[in-house]
């Protein structure tokens, strides 16, 4: 008998002890004594046919033969347990490849950078929030300036119609330096400090001009300017005038007024004066979204047309010189001294205008 005969035999000697009684294992036995028998005198022989390259051949052919030699009950038992064990090798095989981490999330249903998504959405919601936020403030903010720039010229213009005796350089001047400073970035960079000065004869045009032009200007806030009036205090307590100007100032702009006028500035105790230095200090200014408009009423009847600003600054100036200071006044941080004159001389004087008097006033009644 041929090798393969030999294999053949013996699968079945194989499955008969699984199934078969003891004499079917008997007569399986001879079976087997007779193949190995003639397989040896086969080899003895010298068959050099089966090589080492049809073992697998031979193999092969020996499972097709056991495969057919299984009973139907035992093959569908077989293809049974071939298909429940098919899913259970993929979960395994799935899982088995997976690490101890990805399978706790995997389980959980959450991943593993949950946290990390979740603080960079919070990032990103703050950072469109301020976003938006810069966006509102600085379309909206230029909008309420414009408006405030609209709303003082339309009071400028209503001004000069009711006032038209009024040289044309004064409202020029004061409309375009009042201007500026409300256009001016912010924090504005100091107040803006106006003087407009008169003679006799213009008293109350220049107390009705400073007033409505310190309106004017705080129009668009829709509230009145701070009214402070120095007549019949020059022989009043210096530090005592200066106190209540400096707490009228303080109170009125913390409280949301934004401009300010002070008549008769030259009628004030001169020491009290000094306080307009906290005011009016350029750079250093205690408040600078600010408008101060300061009167001098000049002691002259009346005041030609013909002077230049130039000249009417040093008019002013030197009215001031005489009513602040003489040689009889003490050197003193409290009082006034030619020194410190000029300093609030340069803190008070950006910009002198005279103002003319005006027919249709009568007294006491504004335009």
């Amino acid at each position: 008998m041929s090798e393969l005969e030999a294999n053949s035999v013996q699968q079945k000697v194989i499955f008969s002890e699984e199934g078969d009684t003891e004499d079917d294992q008997d007569s399986s036995d001879s079976a087997v004594s007779t193949v190995k028998v003639r397989s040896g005198d086969s080899v003895s022989s010298g068959d050099q046919t089966s090589g080492s390259g049809q073992h697998p051949e031979s193999f092969g052919q020996s499972s097709q033969i056991s495969e057919y030699q299984k009973t139907p009950r035992e093959r569908v038992e077989q293809a049974t347990k071939l298909r429940m064990r098919m899913p259970n090798d993929g979960i395994q095989k799935s899982v088995g490849n997976q690490s101890p981490s990805t399978f706790s999330q995997h389980m959980t249903g959450q991943p593993k950078n949950a946290p990390f998504l979740k603080k960079w959405w919070l990032i990103v919601a703050g950072l469109l929030v301020l976003a938006v936020g810069s966006w509102w403030w600085y379309t909206r903010a230029p909008g309420v300036e414009t408006t405030a720039v609209q709303e003082f010229q339309n009071q400028m213009k209503q001004l000069k119609n009711k006032y038209q005796g009024q040289d044309e350089k004064l409202w020029k001047r004061s409309q375009t330096f009042l201007e500026k400073h409300l256009n001016s970035s912010q924090p504005r960079p100091q107040p803006a400090i106006l003087l407009l000065t008169a003679a006799r004869d213009a008293e109350e045009a220049l107390k009705c001009l400073s007033e409505q032009i310190a309106d004017a200007y705080s129009s668009y806030r829709s509230v009145r300017a701070i009214r402070i009036d120095g007549t019949g205090r020059a022989t009043q307590d210096s530090d005592a005038v200066k106190l209540e100007v400096d707490q009228e100032l303080n109170n009125g702009f913390l409280n949301g007024q934004n401009a300010a006028v002070v008549h008769r500035f030259e009628s004030l105790p001169a020491g009290s004066t000094l306080i307009f230095y906290k005011y009016c200090d350029h750079e250093n200014a205690a408040f600078k979204d600010v408008a101060l408009v300061l009167t001098v009423l000049l002691e002259e009847e009346t005041l030609e047309t013909n002077l230049g600003l130039k000249e009417i600054e040093e008019k002013v100036r030197d009215f001031l010189k005489v009513k602040f200071t003489n040689s009889n006044t003490p050197t003193s941080y409290k009082h006034m001294d030619p020194d410190k004159l000029s300093g609030l001389w340069s803190r008070i004087s950006h910009l002198v205008l005279p103002v003319q008097p005006e027919s249709a006033l009568k007294r006491g009644i504004c335009l």
